[in-house]
């Protein structure tokens, strides 16, 4: 189990660029409901499981987007390397959504669509505005074998809140930047005890959608279906100031590989 989790750790931060502040934002949750349109990708056992897992957000890709207003910035992330990378788990099983696929080299332009979107303060009429911040991750590829392709489309998304209490700081400008950011290095521990009117909002959903074409008959949707959840939890770690290049990473998760398989023997 170590050796799987810090494989996948170091497979997600190689989507990253090699000069990064790399932040974490873990989560815990119930999911809460299923919705298989097309086949059965999801099991009724899943509803009322727990889902726990991470993004991971490369902070120097999360900068540009727009102060929509002084109380809500987004950031929509289309046509550039991608700022996250997703993972995971439901009753043991693993899930991941990489950068590997942002850039489609068929078409020679990228598909990341991610977006961030963070909120909170005082709105033109004087309200109180809650504070909040919500994220998007996607990944998408096709895979072309003797004729035969395979489309596979995941989007991951969640969202929280509070009305109550301010725990997000507000936006501040950044050298070189021309609208103001927010910090999404601060540290966040979001909790939701469930108790009534605490003023917290927190979940998200992940959708999953596959075609098969075998180039012969018409293109065949092989899965539709979405996940959707509640979070009791979110939290933010900053895990890795990156500056060095990218083939010392390489040497660095080479050797991380080779220890534990040395174990193994």
């Amino acid at each position: 189990m170590l050796k799987r989790n810090v494989i996948i750790l170091f497979t997600l931060m190689m989507s990253f660029s090699s000069s990064a502040a790399l932040v974490k934002f873990s989560f815990e949750g119930k999911v809460t409901d299923i919705d298989n349109i097309v086949g059965s990708f999801w099991d009724s056992s899943v509803i009322g499981a727990k889902i726990s897992g991470y993004m991971i957000m490369d902070t120097e890709r999360a900068i540009g987007g727009r102060e929509e207003t002084s109380y809500y910035w987004w950031n929509n992330i289309d046509s550039d390397p991608g700022a996250l990378t997703t993972f995971f788990e439901i009753l043991g099983k693993s899930y991941t959504l990489s950068g590997d696929y942002d850039y489609n080299a068929m078409y020679d332009s990228y598909v990341t669509d991610e977006f961030l979107e963070y909120g909170g303060g005082i709105d033109e009429y004087g309200d109180a505005v809650p504070d909040s911040f919500g994220l998007k991750d996607t990944e998408q590829h096709e895979t072309i074998v003797n004729g035969e392709e395979t489309f596979i489309n995941k989007k991951f998304a969640f969202g929280i809140s509070d009305s109550l209490i301010d725990f997000l700081t507000d936006f501040r400008p950044v050298p070189g930047v021309g609208e103001p950011q927010p910090d999404w290095l601060q540290e966040i521990l979001w909790i939701d005890d469930g108790t009534i009117d605490n003023g917290k909002s927190g979940g998200g959903s992940f959708d999953y959608y596959e075609t098969f074409d075998d180039g012969i008959t018409s293109r065949e949707t092989v899965a539709d279906a979405m996940l959707y959840f509640r979070f009791n939890q979110v939290s933010t770690q900053q895990i890795s100031s990156v500056s060095a290049p990218n083939s010392v990473a390489l040497f660095i998760i080479a050797a991380v590989m080779l220890v534990f398989r040395c174990r193994l023997r």
